[in-house]
Formats: structure tokens, sequence, C-alpha cells
């Protein structure tokens, strides 16, 4: 049981890791708590499906499909409805609940409450030290862990990524200096929502598709931005694994359906005793 808990949890935190790294950036920079980052994750899940069942298109044509359509959607959310009252967050925060839910109905009403299951991009499966986990698990593990480490590079190496952190530090001396704040927002509110998308994607094929999957991937990424802070990788990270472990002991040791309430109690008792994170900078 040891055995199975360190392998599920190092790839749940590899999954979480991505999940919330894409909703610590939005928060972090534009400090947008955006509520319908789950929705992203469950959208990108139906897209593919409808790729793949209906117009019968190849896995990675589909998730490349499922990406960019989930970019859109983000950025239209962003422009029409977030945008115009980016400084209020509650506003914000109201706003963007009601839009997940709103994509939920969509949703419903287009594909119906019926699981969905989308096919792996990898059938095989490997023993690891007895424990048997498929292809497609270790497929998402190894890739969740490159695009974490190519944001962090993205954001630490690059013009793009010094934009990004004067924009996060200060936004009105970045403007004043010459930055286009919004188009910074836009192009954020883009790569957390193709982050969750991916996310979506891969997990896919190992989860049941359904309307209401976004909802647990928002309270894991709210819980790993408490526990390791804004704008922090690293402490995304941590705050990932903690979660990711957490789940699977209490899966295997009590009850598989007990891993959200763990999760919950992990962000209360963080909000009570860390609410600053355990890892970075204050979190309000």
């Amino acid at each position: 049981m040891i055995i199975d808990i360190v392998i599920f949890g190092l790839i749940w935190t590899a999954i979480y890791a991505l999940i919330g790294l894409g909703f610590s950036l939005i928060f972090g920079v534009a400090n947008i708590m955006n509520l319908a980052h789950g929705a992203f994750f469950m959208i990108a899940s139906y897209i593919v499906f409808m790729l793949t069942a209906q117009a019968h298109l190849g896995l990675l044509w589909a998730a490349l499909g499922a990406i960019i359509f989930t970019i859109i959607i983000a950025v239209l959310i962003y422009w029409a409805f977030i945008r115009p009252m980016r400084n209020a967050m509650t506003q914000v925060l109201i706003i963007t609940l009601a839009l997940a839910m709103l994509l939920e109905q969509i949703v419903l009403l287009v594909f119906g409450p019926e699981p969905r299951y989308v096919p792996s991009i990898l059938t095989g499966g490997v023993n690891i030290l007895g424990v048997r986990v498929t292809e497609q698990q270790l497929l998402t593990f190894f890739i969740a862990i490159i695009l974490i480490a190519v944001v962090w590079m993205l954001l630490s190496k690059t013009n793009i990524g010094r934009i990004v952190r004067a924009v996060s530090q200060d936004a009105e001396m970045a403007s004043m200096l010459g930055v286009d704040t919004e188009r910074v927002y836009m192009f954020v509110m883009a790569l957390s929502a193709a982050l969750a998308a991916t996310a979506g994607i891969l997990v896919a094929p190992f989860l049941t598709v359904t309307p209401t999957m976004g909802w647990s991937p928002i309270l894991v990424a709210f819980t790993i931005v408490v526990l390791g802070g804004l704008g922090n990788i690293w402490g995304t990270l941590a705050g990932a694994m903690i979660v990711a472990f957490a789940e699977m002991i209490t899966s295997y040791a009590i009850h598989p359906q007990l891993k959200d309430a763990v999760t919950f109690t992990i962000l209360i008792l963080a909000l009570i005793f860390k609410p600053n994170g355990l890892f970075s900078r204050e979190v309000k």
C-alpha cells in the first residue's frame, strides 16, 4: 500500500501542480480569483471526447483543438466579463463562479449527464515495484513535469517572463514604463487556461468525464495557492505534493470518496494557521 501511495501520489502531484500553477499565475499577476478555472479543465475534456468520438480526429489533433478552443473561451471571458470589473475582486469572484456554473449547464444540455469516456493516447501498462501503472498515467506525469519546467523557464529566463513578473509586482509602475498591462493579463489568462486544459486532456482517459468534474480541481487549485503562495512555482509543487499525498493516504487508508473532504480540511487549516502561505508572500 505504501508503494501505491508513493507512486500515485507523485503522479497526482504533477497533475495538481499543473492545475494549481495556472490558477496561481492569473491570481498572482492579475489579482483575478478565477473560479472558472476548473470549468476550463472540464471543457477541454469534453472537447477531446467530441473530437475523437464524433469528429473521429486523432488524439493529438483533438488535444490541440481542445487547448485552442479553451484558450479562446478564456480570452473571451476575460475580455467580456472580467476586464470591465477587474479591480473589484468580489465582483470578479461572483462572475467567474456564475460563468463556471453556466458552462457546466451548457455542457449538461449538449452532452447530457451520462459519463463520457476518452480513449488513451497510450494503452499499455507497466509494473513499478509491483504496482500496475498505465502508460497514460506515466505520460501524464512526464508531460506535466515538462510543462511546469517550461513555464518556469518562460517566467524566469525570457523577456516575456520578466514583463509578467514586473506587472505582478507593480502594475502601475510597469504601465508607466510602457508595458501594456492588459495584454499581459490576457496572455496570463490564456496561459492559465492552457495549463488547465492540458491537465484535463491528460487525465480524461483515466477519469470519468462529467459536467461536474471541474469543481474538484478548483478546490485543489485554491488550496495549493494558499499553501504555496502566489507566483511561486516551487511553493506550488510543494502545495500540490501535500494535497496529493493527503488525498492518496485518505483514499487508501479510509475511503476514496473522502479525498475532497481532506483537501477542504487542509484549506481550512491553512487559512487558520498559515494564511500567508507556507512558502511565499502574503495571500489576501
